[in-house]
């Protein structure tokens, strides 16, 4: 027989967890009278009537039914706990992403204020060796607000290097246009 944990006896028999003896005698008539297998031949009948016959005999003697009450409590509380446990692994995460997204911008908006006093040899620099993009990104923002012409070639050069990636090249591009550069195709 499967282990009694994993079976509601109560559900079995169609009563509430509070019925009283009575009620289980006589939801186990019931049902004994609608699978036993001297008047049902369908092929749930033994089987329902071995569970209905386990039920009963468990839930008909008050030591059986404390036990499993007990059992059956416990495994619920563990179910609960898990499904708990699962609730604040899922908050964490989402507290996590919402932490990292801020320092991200964090990051961003200090490296603006930092570029923006670094010189235009240095911005060049820092956007041809940075590997965080957020840097780039902020170069080329300050490139676009200084709006030096004298930088053109500095930044087609770094376009044109294979070592920069198709992103990147695209931003470069897209800020020339925005200082006044005609970019050919």
């Amino acid at each position: 027989m499967e282990k009694t944990q994993n079976k509601d006896y109560y559900e079995i028999l169609g009563v509430s967890r509070n019925a009283t003896i009575s009620e289980i005698k006589s939801a186990y008539r019931r049902l004994v009278a609608r699978y036993h297998p001297d008047l049902s031949r369908t092929k749930e009948t033994e089987g329902m009537f071995k569970l209905i016959n386990e039920a009963y005999r468990v839930l008909s003697n008050p030591t059986l039914k404390e036990k499993y009450d007990n059992k059956t409590s416990e495994h619920q509380t563990k179910s609960e706990n898990f499904s708990l446990v699962e609730v604040i692994r899922s908050i964490t995460k989402g507290i996590n992403i919402v932490v990292n997204e801020i320092q991200r911008l964090l990051v961003e908006i200090s490296s603006d204020k930092i570029l923006e006093k670094v010189s235009n040899e240095e911005l060049l620099q820092r956007l041809r060796f940075s590997d965080n993009e957020l840097v780039k990104k902020a170069v080329l923002k300050i490139i676009k607000q200084r709006k030096k012409r004298s930088l053109i070639p500095y930044l087609l050069e770094i376009a044109d290097s294979p070592s920069t990636s198709s992103e990147l090249r695209s931003k470069i591009f897209q800020t020339l246009r925005e200082i006044g550069y005609t970019v050919a195709k």
